[in-house]
Order: structure tokens, then sequence, then C-alpha cells
């Protein structure tokens, strides 16, 4: 049950305590080391984003802040968008978004990506590589899919 608490009792319970991005970073080029991968060739500096092919499937793994919150994202290109059907492909997208767990769609540069993001704070190895996995196994899978359906390009 939620319950109210003094302002003074709300500052000090911010999400963002004890975050050390170094350790998450550590833990981005483990698991990229674990597959076998060079994660300083994974690397996009400044930024604290990486990529790698699993498969097909090209994953962006990205820490970033946002409203003062450390996140991470996991994301996928899919297919560009089509230029024609725009309405039953976005329809198919929220018809597929229902049965997926965890994974959700967005368009960017008219992109169509999956993606799955959380809090930063808290994140275990275990779960990072999760994460990667959902995200690259049903965007491998759905990406032929709605390029032969909807005659979108490959991302």
């Amino acid at each position: 049950m939620f319950s109210k608490k003094k302002k003074e009792e709300q500052k000090q319970d911010t999400p963002q305590q004890g975050i050390d991005i170094a350790y998450y970073e550590k833990m981005i080029n483990d698991l990229l080391t674990s597959y076998g991968l060079d994660p300083e060739k994974c690397r996009h500096r400044p930024k604290t984003l990486w990529s790698a092919y699993r498969g097909s499937a090209l994953i962006y793994t990205e820490i970033f802040k946002l409203n003062d919150v450390d996140y991470i994202e996991v994301s996928c290109p899919v297919s560009s968008i089509p230029s024609r059907n725009l309405l039953p492909f976005y329809r198919k997208l929220l018809e597929i978004n229902y049965q997926l767990m965890g994974v959700k769609f967005f368009v960017r540069d008219d992109l169509l990506y999956l993606s799955e993001n959380r809090e930063l704070k808290g994140l275990d190895k275990d779960e990072l590589a999760a994460m990667q996995n959902r995200v690259s196994f049903h965007a491998d899978k759905l990406d032929d899919e709605l390029i032969k359906e909807f005659k979108t390009r490959d991302s």
C-alpha cells in the first residue's frame, strides 16, 4: 500500500542513490567478452552505447539518463517503415505487442525497433543477458515476417 512520506524522507528515497555507472559498464563489457567479442570494438564512445550481432540481429545496449534517472535499454532494428499500408502495419505491431512479454516496438528515423528497458539500479548480469536474449530472439523472429508481409526493407 502507498503511504504519504514527509518531503525529507522522499528525497532520501531517490532511485539514483549509489549508482556506479562504471560497475554497469563493466557488466556489459564482461557479457560481451563472454560472447567472444571485444567490448572496445563494440563500444560507441563517448556514449555508453555498445552494438553487436547475435545471429542476424544487431543488438544495441545503451545506458542513458532521463529525468535524472539512469536506465538501460536493449534494442534491435527490425525493419524499415513501409511506404504503404501503414494502418495495417501499425495494427499488426499492436497485435504482436499484446503477445510479447517485456519487449515493445518503437519507431525512430523511419526504422522499426524492438526494445526492452528498465531502471539501471539493481540490474544483474543474468537479467542483462536475458534482456539481450529476449530482444534479439523476437527481433530475429519478427523481421522476416514483417518484411515479407509489408514489403519493407531490412534494417
